[in-house]
C-alpha cells in the first residue's frame, strides 16, 4: 500500500468547536457547516463529532449530502444551503432536510409535496444582500414573501445570508451587508410573523465579531483550525485537524549536472542527495510546488526540486544525514520541532487553505484520532 496518509484530529474539532462557542457568547446557535466532504476531512464522522459536542445544526450544500448524513444516523437540524432541486424536492421532504428556499416554484413544490405527506417542511430563506451568487435580492424580498405567505406545508424557521469579504480589513462592505440583511429579517417578521433563527456570521465574522447578537453563526474554515485569511490575532487558539505523510521510498547522491523530474527544470550544480516520495498530483499535492514547496524529513525542512509528478515527487536532503528509505516525510502538519500548514501550502501556490483542505483529504486514505 502506498504509504500517503492524512490524520484527521477530531479531538482538534472538539476543541475548535468550543473555541467558537466561547466567541460567539452563550446566547448564540452553531450551524457548523460540514458541505464538500467536510472540506476533505470526511463529513461523516466529522459531523457525527459536532453533533455529539453540541452543535446545533448541520450546513450542507447539497442534498445528496444530506441524505447522506441521515442514513449514517444524525438526527441534528441539516441545511441544505444549495436549496433543492424540482426532482429532490419529495426527499429532501421524507427525509426531514431544511432547504434554503429562493425560488418561489421550489416553495410551491415543496409546498404540495408536504401536504400531501402530512408533513411541514421547514426552510431556511436565503438572501442575497451583495455576494450576487444565491438568494432573494434583498430589494425583492417583500414580493417575494407576499407570494410565500398563502403557501401550507412549508414553515420559514430562519432567514440567512452570506458575507463576501467580512475576513478582509475593510468591513464598510460587510457593514452595509448587514445593514441589508436586518431590512430583510424585519420584513419577515412583518409579513410572515416569522421568529426563526437568523444567521450571516461566517468564521470571518465571527473572528470580527460581526453579526453574533443575530442569534445563530455559521462557521465553516474555523471547525477545521484554519483562519479564512491570516493576521487574525484571535484565530491562534484554534487547532488544525488535518495532517498529511508519507515515506522516503528511494535515496540517491547525485553528481553535479544531474537535472531532476519532467522539463529538467532543476539540475545540481554540485553533488546533491536526492530523496523520492510517493506523492504527486494525483494526490492532492499541487504541481505549483514545483521548485517551491518544502516538506520536513528528520524534523527539518528540505526543498522540493524538480516538477511534482503525477505520483512522485524528489526533495533535496542534502547535509541531512542517514535519510533512508522509509523515513517519515511530513507535508503537512509537525515533525519535531517544525510545522508545514495549510496557510503556507496555499501561499506559496496562490490559492487559499480551503482548497490545499479540499484537494489532500479528497486524494487520500484518511485515519482519525481522539475519536
Amino acid at each position: 500500500m502506498i504509504p500517503n496518509e492524512i490524520t484527521i484530529d477530531l479531538g482538534a474539532l472538539r476543541h475548535n468547536l468550543s473555541e467558537i462557542k466561547r466567541l460567539a457568547g452563550s446566547q448564540s446557535k452553531v450551524l457548523a457547516v460540514v458541505k464538500s466532504d467536510a472540506y476533505g476531512h470526511g463529513m461523516i464522522p466529522v459531523a457525527k463529532t459536532l453533533e455529539s459536542a453540541g452543535a446545533d445544526c448541520l450546513g450542507v450544500f447539497e442534498v445528496k449530502e444530506g441524505l447522506d448524513l441521515r442514513g449514517s444516523g444524525c438526527e441534528a437540524p441539516i441545511l441544505v444551503m444549495m436549496g433543492v432541486l424540482s426532482d429532490e424536492a419529495e426527499a429532501a421532504v421524507e427525509y426531514g432536510l431544511m432547504p434554503a428556499l429562493f425560488q418561489l416554484e421550489i416553495g410551491e413544490r415543496l409546498s404540495r409535496i408536504s401536504a400531501a405527506q402530512g408533513k411541514v417542511t421547514p426552510v431556511h430563506l436565503k438572501v442575497d444582500t451583495g455576494m450576487t451568487r444565491l438568494g432573494v435580492p434583498y430589494k425583492d424580498l417583500p414580493q417575494f414573501l407576499k407570494r410565500l405567505l398563502p403557501l401550507k406545508g412549508i414553515e420559514v424557521t430562519g432567514v440567512f445570508s452570506h458575507l463576501a469579504v467580512a475576513d478582509q480589513p475593510d468591513q464598510t462592505y460587510t457593514d452595509q451587508q448587514i445593514g441589508r440583511f436586518r431590512e430583510a429579517v424585519e420584513a419577515c417578521r412583518r409579513i410572515l410573523g416569522f421568529q426563526g433563527d437568523v444567521h450571516v456570521a461566517n468564521s470571518g465574522a465571527l473572528l470580527g465579531s460581526k453579526g453574533l447578537e443575530l442569534g445563530m453563526i455559521r462557521p465553516g474554515i474555523l471547525l477545521y483550525g484554519s483562519p479564512p485569511t491570516e493576521g487574525w490575532p484571535a484565530a491562534a487558539s484554534f487547532k488544525p485537524l488535518m495532517g498529511f505523510k508519507s515515506k522516503v521510498i528511494q535515496v540517491r547522491t547525485v553528481p553535479p549536472g544531474t537535472s531532476v523530474s519532467y522539463g529538467c527544470t532543476y539540475t545540481t550544480k554540485e553533488n546533491r542527495t536526492i530523496a523520492t516520495i510517493p506523492v504527486g498530483y494525483d494526490d492532492g499535492y499541487n504541481r505549483l510546488l514545483s521548485n517551491n514547496g518544502e516538506v520536513l524529513i528528520h524534523g527539518q525542512r528540505v526543498p522540493i526540486v524538480g516538477r511534482v509528478c503525477m505520483n512522485l515527487t524528489m526533495a533535496d536532503v542534502t547535509g541531512i544525514g542517514n535519510v533512508a528509505a522509509g523515513d517519515e516525510v511530513v507535508l503537512l502538519g509537525t515533525q519535531g520541532s517544525d510545522k508545514i500548514t495549510a496557510e503556507e501550502i496555499a501561499s506559496r501556490i496562490g490559492t487559499i487553505s480551503y482548497e490545499v483542505y479540499c484537494t489532500l483529504g479528497k486524494s487520500n486514505r484518511r485515519t482519525y484520532v481522539n475519536a
